[in-house]
């Protein structure tokens, strides 16, 4: 039998992913956070139709990140149908919804995957927006470990895709970006913060 560290590195960060998002559901139990149900509705949309474009066009083990985040992420949207969320439905989830739909048409239409990924990319990225200001404004409105955890996670996925091409390392490589910003404005500000505050 061959030891193929590629399977583990990949296990790794999709259980990573997954449980990473332990935290803040502990923060929506104890009333410190509330989810906007809308949001995490279209990031597990987007995480669906990017795990379904990625296993079609020949998934590797970066996909297991994929599928953790997408698990975290539906198990928010739960929580928010129990009623411990909030709906908010502005023009932004309107045009993250539309290029949703339009990454499902256009991936129909030419039978191109990567197409339905590079779409539900810019969509996640746009959705992100909103939440990459509020940890720059108001840092312990987001606890930087998940969003740390999710982009370590991410790194890993990268490190054990054996599929070296884009519909293998764009939503991976995206994640690891855009949490690792996020995360990282929470955690700084927040240090900044506590500095003031001693002085």
């Amino acid at each position: 039998m061959i030891f193929d560290w590629h399977v583990i590195v990949g296990s790794v960060a999709g259980l990573i992913a997954m449980l990473a998002v332990i935290p803040y559901i502990k923060d929506i139990l104890h009333g410190t956070t509330r989810p906007n149900f809308f949001s995490f509705s279209l990031w597990a949309l987007l995480l669906f139709i990017s795990i379904l474009a990625q296993f079609s066009s020949g998934a590797s083990w970066s996909l297991a990140l994929l599928i953790g985040d997408f698990i975290g992420t539906c198990s928010v949207v739960i929580l928010c149908l129990f009623g411990y969320g909030y709906g908010k439905y502005g023009r932004l989830e309107w045009i993250c919804t539309a290029l949703a739909v339009l990454a499902m048409f256009s991936w129909l239409l030419t039978q191109q995957p990567i197409l339905a990924i590079l779409f539900a990319v810019l969509a996640d990225a746009m959705a992100a927006v909103p939440t990459v200001i509020k940890a720059f404004k108001d840092p312990w409105s987001e606890a930087p470990t998940q969003w740390l955890l999710i982009a370590f996670a991410s790194g890993l996925a990268v490190i054990s895709t054996t599929i070296f091409d884009p519909a293998n390392l764009i939503f991976p490589i995206y994640l690891l970006l855009v949490n690792g910003l996020t995360g990282t404005l929470a955690f700084f500000g927040r240090y900044v913060i506590k500095k003031q505050a001693v002085k």
